[in-house]
């Protein structure tokens, strides 16, 4: 008698590992895109938590510009068509950021007040005194996941939430 294994027990058990991992591999590869959604919400966060503490500490305006129809967020200064070549090169500072969305991050909506906004731009501005105009932006991802980025408009300060889906 030999020792080993015919080719018909060898190809059953591949076939039951294959259909193992069409089950099981979904089941790991959706976190991955919460992860994605998670990580540009908290980019985006960052980004306008940098401009409202430049807008202190350079006493400027700050703007951060949220570009539904190109899926990013724009954060510059009021007045930086002022400013000459020189003047922006001389200052050593950063003073435009731009941040593209990762694939499937999506901006939902956008609220100030009453108003709300599904496309085009919508702007959230930082004053030097630390205040702002407030708002807040909704990112989802293609599984529906989402989470809320509000500014309040006297303190300016940025907070995080897992919305609900």
């Amino acid at each position: 008698m030999k020792k080993g294994f015919t080719l018909i027990e060898l190809l059953v058990v591949l076939v039951i590992i294959s259909l193992a991992s069409a089950f099981v591999l979904p089941r790991f590869m959706a976190p991955m895109g919460n992860l994605t959604l998670k990580t540009a919400t908290k980019k985006i966060a960052a980004s306008l938590r940098f401009a409202r503490s430049q807008a202190v500490s350079e006493k400027i305006t700050r703007v951060g510009a949220f570009d539904f129809d190109h899926r990013r967020l724009i954060v510059f200064s009021e007045n930086r068509n002022k400013l000459s070549d020189e003047e922006k090169s001389a200052s050593g500072k950063q003073l435009d950021i731009t941040y593209d969305f990762p694939k499937g991050v999506f901006l939902k909506k956008a609220t100030a007040g009453a108003d709300e906004v599904n496309s085009g731009m919508f702007n959230i501005v930082f004053f030097p005194n630390g205040s702002s105009s407030g708002g807040e932006v909704v990112l989802s991802n293609a599984s529906d996941k989402r989470y809320d980025i509000q500014v309040d408009f006297i303190t300016g300060m940025v907070t995080l939430a897992k919305g609900d889906s």
